[in-house]
């Protein structure tokens, strides 16, 4: 019998036989560390014990969905509303309750799902099971995609409609991908980009990795790819799988890349010199 099982230590969802799955693949990946203790897989009715889902609105038609409490890295996912061309899904939260996903429906469901990459897919197999969405994922990022069906896979650009559309950036994983939100002028950038916030929500530190655990830095031609990507879009705020940055964004990834070019490659935060 093939089941969902979720990992402790990173909370990617996969599909296996019981009793449990041998390993993660996510975790053997250089970019995350090994569960010191052991491989510790969860079930569907297990985490379902434990964990509550809350959601906000973090800015006007856009929701964001976590766990208290987590489980593993703890990503948050978002719910991008549109009533005329169909709600967006990106990243996912690690679990969605009954609550939520009844929240999700009175929304007007799901027409399009994506993420960045598979270290922030969390449940996305739910919502898949509950709304039957169109799932647009990177290539590249496919073989971590058995826990849900994959509708369109793309290469370099994949248009969900005029307002929202997807860009292959790779680098941080080699199917990265980043979302963006002209309407709304905002970057959904994955694991692109991670920020450091104040006690009031501001952004006050930015930083940009080929592994954040493994505290590895991008390579110049990493950051110089970046730039190519993310820079010619159109975008103010920027919104991670865990820090909504609604101002500023763009100015500080253009300040961040600037400082990666200048020397020696470089893994920690760098102060944002000046933000409102």
């Amino acid at each position: 019998m093939m089941l969902h099982y979720v990992c402790e230590n990173c909370g990617f969802w996969q599909r296996y036989f019981a009793p449990r799955p041998p390993n993660c693949l996510v975790c053997c990946d250089y970019r995350h560390p090994l569960p010191p203790a052991g491989w510790q897989f969860r079930s569907l009715a297990e985490v379902a014990a434990r964990l509550a889902t809350r959601w906000v609105e973090v800015l006007p038609g856009i929701w964001q969905f976590w766990n208290e409490p987590t489980v593993g890295i703890g990503p948050r996912g978002y719910l991008i509303v549109d009533a005329e061309r169909g709600n967006v899904s990106f990243e996912g939260a690690g679990y969605y309750d009954s609550a939520a996903l009844d929240f999700i429906d009175s929304l007007g469901g799901i027409r399009y799902l994506s993420a960045s990459h598979c270290h922030v897919f969390g449940a996305l197999w739910q919502l898949v099971e509950a709304f039957a969405p169109e799932v647009v994922m990177q290539q590249d990022e496919l073989p971590f995609c058995q826990a849900f069906q994959v509708s369109w896979p793309y290469e370099d650009r994949a248009e969900l409609h005029p307002g929202a559309v997807l860009y292959h950036t790779g680098r941080h994983t080699p199917g990265h991908a980043v979302l963006h939100l002209p309407k709304h002028q905002l970057l959904c950038c994955g694991d692109a980009l991670k920020f450091k916030l104040d006690a009031q929500g501001q952004a006050t530190h930015i930083s940009t990795h080929r592994a954040y655990d493994a505290h590895i830095p991008l390579s110049h031609g990493d950051v110089r790819h970046y730039q190519a990507v993310l820079l010619p879009l159109d975008f103010d705020g920027v919104l991670t799988p865990w820090e909504p940055v609604p101002q500023g964004g763009k100015a500080a990834a253009t300040q961040l890349f600037a400082a990666q070019l200048a020397g020696r490659p470089f893994a920690d935060f760098l102060p944002i010199r000046s933000y409102v």
